[in-house]
C-alpha cells in the first residue's frame, strides 16, 4: 500500500502550460512516447571526428569516406581528392600545369608531376606531391550525434529544431528510455509530473 500525501504548490503559468501539455500528449502509451516507457526526447546535432589516415591502417576504415584540407586552420575540409586540388589553384588564381585525374586512376603509376619530374604514385601523399599541393591533413571522416538539449515533450523537441535550426547540422530527436531496471529518481519525477499534469487537465474540464 502506497501512502500518499498531499501538498500544495504555486507554479507559474508557463509551468502550467507545460505541464497540462506533458499530461496530454505523454501519457503511458502515447504515440509521442514512440513505444518507450518513461521517454525522454533529445535533440541531437550531427558531429564529425577525423581518424588520421595511414595506409597502415586503410584497411580498417575501408567503409568510412575520407576527408581532405590543405587549410592550416582544419576548418575547410574536402571529401574529394580531386576537389581538394581544384580548389587549391582556384585559391590562387592558378592553372594546374597536368591533369587533375582521380587517385585510383594514377595509384602504382609513374606520371610527370607539375615540377617536371617523374613520380611513382603510392599512396595520396604522392598524389597531393605529384600536384604541388601542401595538404594539411588526410583523415577518415566519421559522423556521430551529439547531445544539444533534453525535452519531456516530444512536441516541444520537434520546436527547438525549428528555431534553433541555424545552430545545428542535420538535427534529429532521438527518444531514450529511463533503462532496464532502473530503480532510481528519474521515473518517480516522471510520474509526479504526469500526476500533477492530469490533475490539471481535469481541474479545467470540470471548469
Amino acid at each position: 500500500m502506497i501512502n500518499l500525501k498531499q501538498v500544495t504548490v504555486s507554479i507559474t503559468e508557463q509551468q502550467e502550460k507545460f505541464l497540462k501539455l506533458f499530461a496530454e500528449k505523454q501519457y503511458h502509451g502515447a504515440p509521442d512516447n514512440r513505444c518507450t516507457s518513461y521517454p525522454i526526447h533529445f535533440v541531437e546535432t550531427k558531429r564529425y571526428r577525423y581518424i588520421p589516415y595511414s595506409d597502415d591502417i586503410a584497411w580498417a576504415f575501408d567503409d568510412k569516406p575520407l576527408s581532405f584540407t590543405s587549410d592550416s586552420d582544419y576548418d575547410r575540409w574536402y571529401t574529394s581528392e580531386v576537389e581538394t586540388v581544384i580548389e587549391w589553384y582556384e585559391n590562387r588564381g592558378e592553372d594546374c600545369l597536368i591533369e587533375i585525374k582521380p587517385f585510383k586512376e594514377i595509384e602504382c603509376k609513374e606520371i610527370k608531376a607539375v615540377n617536371g619530374e617523374d613520380l611513382f604514385i603510392t599512396d595520396y601523399f604522392d598524389y597531393f606531391k605529384a600536384y604541388g599541393v601542401h595538404i594539411q591533413a588526410i583523415a577518415w571522416r566519421e559522423e556521430y550525434y551529439e547531445k544539444v538539449a533534453p525535452f519531456f515533450i516530444l512536441e516541444e523537441a520537434k520546436r527547438y529544431m525549428k528555431y534553433q535550426g541555424h545552430n545545428l547540422h542535420s538535427p534529429r530527436v532521438y527518444t531514450y528510455g529511463m533503462g532496464y531496471g532502473d530503480q532510481g529518481e528519474y521515473g518517480h519525477f516522471w510520474e509526479l509530473l504526469m500526476t500533477i499534469g492530469k490533475q490539471l487537465n481535469q481541474v479545467e474540464q470540470s471548469i
